[in-house]
């Protein structure tokens, strides 16, 4: 007798034992990965500790700060970021694919890179302000923090945003035009308005981005309280658990609001925007008056964001900064002696927290995309559930978790491992997805009527088409696991360094040339992995048949 497409999806669902116990290992892992040190959090402080908050000054006086800061860097970042779009949005802009490289840059960089930057060029030994202005600059405090926010977050507002501003239909413009429309009518009537859930979602995540900056604010904040940076001194400086945990409870509120809003609200607005017929027209020639602005406004960011690679790789050879210019490879000796292994250790746990983090996140996505089981939607919100949290509250969340039974990790590089793993698991989770609703569904009802069981179907079907998303997840996922501070800070230990957070002692110190070599050194195995993701792809899409 034959078995229909429909029995065959039946049995797939109701009977397939290899998927069963693939759904109760991913669930097993991600509650206890994901919640249970997020319930460790918000349970360890005794219920006094959160009613003492309003009568904590400096509590207080951290949160009211880190709101300010979000709104000010999220205005200035998105409206740069926007700003940048635009312009690189246009086909006739000078340089246009130039200045679209280097807005990705801060996004390979180490957290805390731009305010490093930042006090090496504008700092009171500032190559610009003290040797080539003469000038004597405080740039620590919130007017430091703030600049280094705006150049740092700026490219996620612009990628978001010009996500939106390609799909705007170029035929718009032209009947806009046709209409009698000038160029700034043009931009107040048609693109402005459309690029709303873009900007919307834009500042969103920036918003949530800036709520859980610690490395920039560890670096250059000064004496200005903050929530992210509160919670490493009450551990660092007081051995005070219950308020750290207290803080980066506060810390949650406000961007898990923010997450739940941009995940329920913006970004079904972004998909209506960015979806429907596209259109092969060029867009319309921008005026003059209008096009010369824009490449000055990109040239000033990009110079900004130059001057962050240029003074980090100066440092590295400068022999003392602000006072010797002369070259010197002693900073790269003192930085290899200190910071050589916790270089091996950050590629080593780089390297495992991406493989995990992509095979995890692609069965999940496996998993919840074929709607077999009620409760999929626990383990969707399980698996995105860690974009809500900001680094500092997970590296509690895991110090808290496992430093006791029945699961012991502290002191091995494990817990760095599965904490950078399951904070990364978001976006290899939704890369995943993505790429499996690109997949058509007759391939999978024509492996099970060949008789594939549903791991076959995933092993020999579904791994080799999602090479993309798969080798996208672990380069992404590695380079944020060995440039992460935020957790790393609060889990290392004497026996696993590793590099930011000797490059954060070094900084700390005074040892500014070694604090710059070894982030120079970070820097280039991050544009190697980068390097060696484009050429995998390439390769991998050769290799894919066609027709």
């Amino acid at each position: 007798m034959r078995i229909t497409n429909h029995e065959s999806r039946f049995t797939l669902r109701m009977g397939d034992p290899g998927l069963l116990a693939a759904f109760i290992a991913v669930g097993a892992v991600l509650l206890g990965f994901v919640l249970y040190p997020t319930l460790r959090v918000i349970s360890y402080p005794a219920l006094a500790d959160y009613v003492a908050v309003p009568h904590n000054a400096r509590w207080i006086a951290a949160t009211r700060n880190s709101l300010m800061m979000m709104l000010l860097s999220t205005a200035s970042a998105t409206l740069v970021g926007f700003l940048y779009a635009y312009a690189t949005s246009r086909g006739d802009l000078p340089g246009r694919r130039a200045f679209q490289m280097l807005s990705l840059l801060p996004l390979f960089a180490p957290p805390f890179m731009v305010a490093f930057a930042y006090i090496l060029m504008f700092g009171r030994q500032g190559l610009i302000t003290k040797t080539l202005l003469g000038l004597d600059v405080n740039i620590f405090g919130w007017q430091g923090l703030w600049l280094v926010q705006t150049v740092a977050f700026f490219p996620y507002a612009a990628l978001i945003i010009g996500q939106v501003l390609d799909a705007i239909n170029p035929t718009l413009e032209y009947a806009a035009r046709d209409l009698g429309a000038g160029e700034w009518t043009l931009f107040r009537t048609v693109t402005a308005p459309l690029a709303r859930p873009g900007l919307a979602a834009a500042m969103l995540i920036v918003a949530i981005t800036v709520l859980a900056d610690f490395g920039n604010a560890i670096v250059i904040a000064g004496n200005l309280p903050l929530l992210a940076t509160e919670a490493w001194f009450r551990i660092e400086g007081l051995a005070d658990l219950s308020g750290a945990a207290v803080v980066v409870s506060l810390l949650l509120v406000p961007t898990a609001g923010l997450f739940i809003l941009e995940r329920v609200w913006v970004s079904r607005r972004l998909y209506t925007a960015i979806t429907g017929r596209g259109s092969r027209l060029a867009r319309p020639a921008t005026p003059w008056y209008f096009l010369w602005p824009l490449t000055a406004i990109c040239t000033v960011v990009a110079l900004f964001v130059l001057l962050v690679y240029a003074a980090v790789l100066a440092g590295a050879f400068a022999r003392t900064w602000g006072y010797n210019w002369t070259l010197t490879l002693d900073h790269w000796r003192l930085a290899m002696a200190q910071g050589g292994g916790q270089l091996v250790n950050s590629v080593k746990v780089g390297t495992g927290s991406a493989l995990l983090t992509s095979a995890i996140a692609l069965v999940a996505a496996f998993l919840t995309s074929r709607r077999q089981y009620r409760v999929e939607r626990a383990l969707d919100l399980l698996a995105v559930l860690p974009a809500a949290m900001p680094g500092v509250f997970i590296g509690i969340g895991f110090l808290l978790a496992f430093n006791q039974p029945p699961l012991v990790l502290g002191g091995t590089p494990w817990i760095l491992i599965l904490a950078l793993t399951f904070w990364h698991i978001p976006f290899g989770y939704q890369a995943a997805v993505a790429g499996l609703k690109q997949i058509d569904r007759s391939i999978e009802e024509a492996a099970a009527d060949l008789g594939a069981s549903g791991l076959r179907v995933l092993i020999d079907i579904y791994l080799p088409l999602l090479r993309g998303p798969f080798t996208a997840s672990f380069v992404t996922s590695f380079i944020r696991a060995v440039t992460n501070l935020s957790i790393v800070v609060f889990l290392v230990t004497p026996r696993n360094l590793v590099a930011t957070y000797s490059i954060l002692s070094m900084i700390s110190g005074g040892f500014w040339g070694a604090a710059a070599a070894l982030t120079t050194a970070l820097l280039g195995i991050t544009f190697v992995a980068v390097g060696g993701a484009r050429l995998a792809i390439a390769r991998g899409l050769r290799g894919l048949p066609v027709g």
